[in-house]
């Protein structure tokens, strides 16, 4: 008998489960609606033009492989708080801002939630719907996960003063996971004035914000997509963000974020600072050197910056695209009513309102893999394989 016979098999993760069951589907036609990641028109993932140059410069700079400290390459922490925060707000928050790099975005939100549950707090709240591996995240760091209102199911739309309500009960130093744009996987997210209302209430209950950044660039700009971080700190909140690097850069399997906390003052900072880097010693002692150094690269080079904006630009407007065409072709089968609520979302993301069950017979019966909730990646989508998922939409709708 084996040491680990009562070792109980886990279900598979809901998103990559369904891409590894997608990589099995014999059909030739099958679609990929799942993986939040960004494809190009030919469907797949494209390695940036920025990405490419920048490397050529590390290849003949590059002196050696080895170890980055704890909170990893400087430069790349020091640029990656200004795409966050922007270059004047960082100026006035020199010293309360502590930045560590990270293994990619998940890393940064375990290492802030292991920070959190062992100083602060053992109780976090996520939206309803949230990404699912938040959950695991922060139950993995010794929390206890609530949800708090966010998404009406029924109105496809923010239920803001149900979400308001919520917040408002809970007690002091409670975390508040928020999506600081293009909400992963509604694409729904909250105007500037409710933001406002938002950051006024977390500030007044003393809740603490941690902001999930995934997808800068993706909803409005590379600034516009910041505007509540930005607000926040600018309102004197204590909080985290957690940016991912995979997408807007699209070095997915670099594994590069960051993570920063800003704090009261100078002091207080410093004393957070060498709490997050002995959890990060102990868990994998210092992030790998390859995708940081690349941003940093591109993001210290002018040239490089602009080829760069210029290509998140180039991605956002073929989400915003397909969008407009997934909605056309919605309108055409299923009237302007039906699906107008697309027109309000931003981002990779946006859920159909499908049941389960018919999700369930797009995948088996026609091959168009989406998650149950009905989320979609628009980037899955093109003009070829529009009709073939509107085909599906129709025929498991009856």
């Amino acid at each position: 008998m084996s040491l680990f016979e009562k070792v109980e098999p886990v279900p598979p993760d809901p998103i990559f489960g369904l891409a590894a069951r997608f990589r099995k589907d014999k059909r030739s036609n099958k679609i990929d609606l799942t993986l939040g990641v960004y494809k190009g028109k030919s469907l797949k993932i494209e390695i940036l033009r920025s990405v490419k140059e920048a490397e050529k410069i590390l290849i003949k700079m590059e002196k050696d492989k080895g170890y980055l400290p704890m909170g990893g390459d400087e430069r790349f922490v020091q640029e990656s708080q200004k795409l966050i925060f922007g270059e004047a707000l960082c100026k006035t928050l020199k010293g309360k801002v502590f930045g560590a790099q990270t293994v990619g975005g998940t890393g940064a939100l375990r290492l802030g939630g292991d920070f959190l549950a062992r100083e602060v707090t053992k109780c976090v709240y996520v939206s309803d719907p949230t990404w699912p591996n938040h959950i695991g995240i922060f139950e993995a760091a010794g929390m206890e996960v609530k949800k708090y209102p966010y998404y009406n199911k029924e109105t496809h739309a923010l239920d803001f003063q149900k979400m308001l309500d919520y917040l408002s009960a809970l007690p002091e130093k409670s975390l508040v996971v928020l999506h600081a744009c293009c909400h992963n996987p509604t694409g729904c997210d909250p105007t500037q004035a409710e933001w406002k209302e938002l950051s006024a209430l977390l500030l007044k209950k003393k809740l603490i914000p941690f902001f999930d950044f995934a997808y800068q660039g993706f909803g409005r700009g590379l600034d516009e997509d910041a505007w509540a971080i930005r607000y926040f700190a600018e309102q004197g909140h204590e909080m985290f963000v957690a940016a991912s690097y995979s997408k807007n850069f699209a070095l997915y399997g670099e594994r590069i974020g960051s993570l920063s906390i800003l704090a009261k003052n100078e002091q207080v900072s410093q004393n957070l600072a060498s709490v997050v880097r002995r959890i990060a010693r102990v868990n994998y002692s210092n992030p790998p050197r390859h995708g940081g150094e690349i941003v940093a690269t591109i993001l210290q080079d002018l040239g490089l910056t602009k080829l760069w904006k210029g290509e998140v630009d180039q991605m956002r407007k073929r989400i915003e695209e397909m969008r407009s065409e997934l909605i056309h072709a919605l309108s055409g089968q299923f009237g302007k009513d039906k699906y107008g609520f697309l027109k309000r979302r931003s981002g990779l993301f946006s859920m159909l309102g499908l049941e389960g069950s018919q999700v369930d017979r797009m995948i088996e019966e026609y091959g168009v893999y989406l998650t149950r909730s009905g989320r979609i990646n628009l980037t899955g989508l093109s003009e070829d394989n529009l009709p073939n998922i509107l085909e599906a939409m129709i025929k498991t709708a009856s």
